[in-house]
C-alpha cells in the first residue's frame, strides 16, 4: 500500500473523529434537556408541605393501599385518677414594694388631711381679721390661703397616687391580692407572706379543668424531695401565666417551712377523684421525634396533618390526650412512614436549592 493510500485513510479517521466529538457535542445539552423534562413528568405521589408551622402530607390512595397505611377514630375516655398539676413558689418581693408605697402613700395623705383642717381655721381667722380694721395683713391672709391650697394639692396629688398603685397591683396581680395591699389586715394571709411565714404559689391546672373554689385547698409536695403533703389554701386566681405549663393559674398560700421562692411542686387537687374527658392515643399512632410525641390526623382522603400529642399522661394501650376530639382519625399504621416521608422531601429539595 503506498503512502497516498494511507494518507488518504489517515485523513478519513480523523475526519470520522471530528465528527463524531461533533455530534457528541452539539446533542449533549438537547440530551439534558430531555433527560429534565423526562424528570419533571415524573409525579411523585407524595406531596408535603406546611400550614400554619405544621407538617402536611398529601398522599393518593393507591399509594395508601401499598404503603400499608391505616387509620381508625380515636374513642373518648375519662380519665380518672391524679390528674398531673404543677406549681411554682413564687417571689412577692415586687408586692412587698408595692405595699411599702402604698403605706408611704396613706401616710402623706393622713398627714395632709390632719393639718388641713387647723390650716383652714388660721385662714378663716385670719380673713376676718383683715376685714375688721386690718388687724391682720393681706400677707399673712394669703400666706394662711396658700397652706390650705398646698393642703389640698397634696391630697389630691396622694389620692391619685393611691388610685393609680392600686390600679397596678390589680392589673398585676387580681384584685383580691390587690384587697390585701389595700386594706392590710393584720393578721392575715398578707401578713404572713410578708413575715415570710408563708409563701405564694401559683399553680397551673388544665385549661377544662374545674376552676377550684373560695375556700378549697389543695397539697402539694417539692419535686424530688421526700416532704409529707404540704396543705396550700386558695388565695384567688391568677393574673400571670406559668410559661412551662399551659393552662390556667391559681394563687395558693403554704407554709413556708419546706418551700422556697423558685421551687417546682406536684400537686394533689383536693377534687382530684373527678374526671377529665379526652381520648385515648394507641400507642401505633405515635411517631416519637425530636423528644416529642407526634401523630398524623387525616383531614382529608388523601392528606394528612401532623399535630403534637400530650405524653404526659400514659395509660396502659397509649396516651390520655385532652385536647383531641372523639372520633378524630388518626394514622394507626405508617406514621412513622409518613414522618420518614417528609424528611426525604425535605432533603431533596435542600439539594436542589
Amino acid at each position: 500500500m503506498n503512502k497516498k493510500a494511507l494518507w488518504i485513510i489517515g485523513a478519513q479517521i480523523v475526519f470520522i473523529v471530528i465528527l463524531i466529538w461533533t455530534i457528541v457535542f452539539v446533542g449533549r445539552d438537547e440530551y439534558e434537556s430531555l433527560q429534565s423534562e423526562d424528570e419533571e413528568e415524573i409525579e411523585s405521589p407524595l406531596r408535603v408541605s406546611e400550614q400554619n408551622g405544621l407538617q402536611v402530607v398529601k398522599l393518593n390512595l393507591a399509594t395508601q393501599k401499598n404503603s400499608g397505611i391505616s387509620v381508625q377514630p380515636l374513642q373518648a375516655y375519662n380519665y380518672h385518677g391524679n390528674i398531673k398539676v404543677l406549681g411554682s413558689v413564687i417571689s412577692i418581693q415586687t408586692l412587698v414594694d408595692y405595699n411599702s408605697q402604698y403605706q408611704q402613700l396613706k401616710a402623706q395623705l393622713a398627714l395632709a388631711e390632719s393639718v388641713l383642717p387647723n390650716h383652714q381655721l388660721q385662714y378663716q381667722r385670719y380673713k376676718q381679721l383683715n376685714e375688721d380694721d386690718k388687724n391682720v395683713s393681706d400677707k399673712a391672709v394669703q400666706e394662711a390661703q396658700a397652706l390650705v391650697i398646698n393642703d389640698q394639692t397634696q391630697i389630691k396629688t396622694a389620692q391619685a397616687q393611691i388610685k393609680a398603685l392600686t390600679d397596678t397591683i390589680i392589673a398585676q396581680w387580681g384584685q383580691p391580692l390587690a384587697t390585701l395591699v389595700t386594706k392590710h389586715p393584720t393578721p392575715g394571709p398578707l401578713h404572713d407572706l410578708l413575715m415570710q411565714k408563708k409563701v405564694l404559689v401559683q399553680v397551673s391546672f388544665p385549661l377544662n379543668f374545674k376552676a377550684p373554689e373560695g375556700n378549697s385547698s389543695i397539697f402539694i409536695s417539692p419535686i424530688q424531695d421526700e416532704v409529707p403533703p404540704i396543705r396550700a389554701d386558695y388565695v384567688s386566681q391568677s393574673i400571670q401565666t406559668d410559661i412551662s405549663n399551659i393552662g390556667k393559674t391559681y394563687f395558693y398560700s403554704a407554709p413556708a417551712d419546706y418551700l422556697r421562692v423558685g421551687m417546682r411542686v406536684n400537686v394533689v387537687p383536693a377534687n382530684a377523684s373527678s374526671s377529665l374527658k379526652g381520648v385515648i392515643v394507641p400507642n401505633q399512632a405515635i411517631a416519637w421525634h425530636g423528644g416529642m410525641a407526634w401523630i398524623y390526623v387525616k383531614t382529608k382522603p388523601d392528606t394528612f396533618l401532623r399535630k403534637p400529642v400530650a405524653s404526659d399522661i400514659e395509660l396502659d394501650n397509649g396516651w390520655f390526650d385532652n385536647s383531641l376530639s372523639p372520633g378524630t382519625e388518626v394514622v394507626t399504621r405508617g406514621a412513622q412512614l409518613l414522618l420518614s416521608e417528609e424528611f426525604k422531601f425535605q432533603i431533596k429539595n435542600e439539594n436542589d436549592d
